[in-house]
């Protein structure tokens, strides 16, 4: 994954009041954190940093520039958490995480799920399991998402964690048995169940 350029501000003010009027000029209040970054509260293009997520997602590695006393300094960081307006959806505010290049760092990746399965060809109805899984890697090795192959699947078949093709330099760390994805009977997905035959249990001897 290339990092993405964002040029950020340091933020002169801090309050609800100095956080309404950077949204009004179309800014984000913001914080960056990490080991040599320290603790800066900055100051966001709010418009630059909505096309990275709408072309990278959510795991963006980014290149952050940052003007303070006369000089630049530049931090290698990713998107720690985001607060979006309950309503509008629109980004409020963002916590970045400054990284290392040459150390690994854990996150959640979505889970896509590509083809049509044969199952569903034959009637089957597919169901999706596991929608995001954490993994390890560099912060440049870092998948936007894990692309899931499922055209193959037939009615009665799942895949797991433990089948998923990722990156190299890329490792996994969900529980391997997690289904990701399955195909069952229409009557299956009726009653709830995965199409497997229940036990049927035994009552106790009076």
């Amino acid at each position: 994954m290339q990092a993405q350029t964002l040029k950020v501000d340091l933020r002169p003010q801090a309050g609800k009041q100095s956080a309404r009027r950077l949204r009004r000029q179309g800014k984000l209040p913001g914080v960056l954190y990490g080991k040599k970054a320290g603790n800066l509260a900055v100051v966001i293009p709010g418009r630059e940093l909505e096309h990275i997520l709408a072309k990278e997602g959510g795991n963006a590695l980014l290149k952050l520039k940052i003007a303070a006393e006369g000089q630049e300094k530049e931090f290698a960081a990713v998107i720690r958490e985001v607060q979006r307006h309950p309503i509008k959806g629109n980004l409020t505010h963002v916590d970045f995480y400054q990284v290392s290049l040459e150390d690994k760092l854990k996150a959640t990746v979505p889970v896509v799920l590509e083809g049509e399965a044969r199952g569903v060809k034959e009637g089957g109805i597919l169901q999706h399991g596991a929608r995001e899984i954490e993994v390890e890697s560099l912060p440049g090795d870092l998948p936007e998402n894990i692309v899931v192959d499922i055209s193959n699947l037939d009615v009665g078949e799942h895949l797991t964690v433990g089948d998923i093709k990722v990156p190299a330099g890329v490792k996994v760390l969900a529980d391997p048995d997690t289904i990701v994805a399955l195909v069952v009977t229409t009557r299956a997905a009726d009653t709830g169940t995965t199409g497997e035959t229940p036990v049927e249990e035994t009552p106790p001897e009076e």
